[in-house]
């Protein structure tokens, strides 16, 4: 019996399932094996799949989706229990010149998924629009900077990440950020004008229902999240193929419409990617898992 763990954002999560479930079952014919797709709820009440398996020290063969599940493993831990599969699944010349390839061969991207400032063209003008993260830190912005509930990743990952960029002004962050509501809620408030700026994953942040809302990509990048694909040791070496599946132009163009970054190199980035060149604020892999940690935030 194979297994496989999925924890994706939730306006992705249950289509890539699907598409997933439908490959598999062919698979399953191929290979003569069975095999179980989990979901990871996305309830705060919820406990953690991956920590589950963590505490039972037996993983899933496929683990797909936020990095951040194994920023905290234990020493020795990611080497003891995973696959080193260096350059088996390359990415995009776009996402490999800034380093997004995983030397180490344990974290293969499958997408990246910017997280964007946005804002209300009705309250702000053009001058008045944040070009930096650096800009989201001046007191003018006090509770003026609407995003999702602490609990979501989104909002966790932004967070860590304002922290290790600017650990001497994070408190002004936290004064100038309220955290309330669903992604769409947000985008919901600052397209109504309750905000004047929000921050959210960029599927959400380019869409608003009254048209007030304008995407900033920030002139040092939009930070972001990897979504990836780790294979345990024991995973059959039939498994590889569902990871050739997701770099498939099957899933890789229904992620680019998304306006996430693809990683597969045959696939067109989304227009609004392409005309910022694919600008993201990524100081490679061991930056970034000490930035997500547990510990850290």
């Amino acid at each position: 019996m194979a297994s496989i763990l999925l924890h994706c954002p939730l306006n992705i999560s249950r289509s890539l399932g699907q598409l997933m479930e439908d490959f598999c079952r062919t698979w399953q014919k191929k290979n003569g094996l069975d095999v179980t797709i989990q979901t990871q709820p996305h309830r705060p009440d919820e406990t953690s799949l991956f920590q589950t398996c963590l505490d039972q020290g037996r993983f899933p063969d496929l683990t797909l989706g936020h990095v951040n599940d194994f920023a905290d493993l234990p020493n020795g831990q990611l080497q003891s229990h995973f696959r080193s599969l260096p350059g088996r699944y390359p990415v995009r010349r776009e996402l490999a010149e800034q380093e997004f390839q995983d030397k180490t061969g344990y974290f293969h991207p499958f997408v990246v998924i910017p997280f964007a400032i946005f804002y209300n063209h009705q309250l702000l003008g053009e001058d008045d629009v944040p070009g930096l993260w650096e800009d989201l830190l001046n007191a003018r912005w006090h509770k003026k900077i609407l995003m999702p509930d602490a609990f979501r990743v989104v909002s966790k990952v932004i967070n860590a990440f304002m922290r290790a960029d600017f650990p001497d002004h994070i408190e002004q962050f936290r004064e100038n950020v309220v955290q309330k509501g669903a992604p769409p809620e947000v985008v919901t408030a600052v397209d109504e004008g309750q905000y004047p700026i929000g921050i959210t994953n960029i599927a959400f942040a380019r869409i608003s229902r009254h048209k007030n809302t304008r995407v900033i990509w920030p002139r040092d990048g939009l930070f972001c999240m990897p979504q990836v694909m780790v294979f345990s040791r024991q995973a059959p070496d039939a498994m590889l193929e569902i990871g050739d599946f997701l770099m498939s132009s099957t899933i890789q163009d229904y992620l680019s419409v998304q306006s996430f970054v693809p990683a597969s190199p045959d696939v067109s980035l989304h227009p609004l990617v392409a005309e910022n060149h694919c600008n993201l604020r990524w100081k490679g892999w061991p930056a970034f898992l000490s930035a997500v940690g547990e510990k850290h935030t």
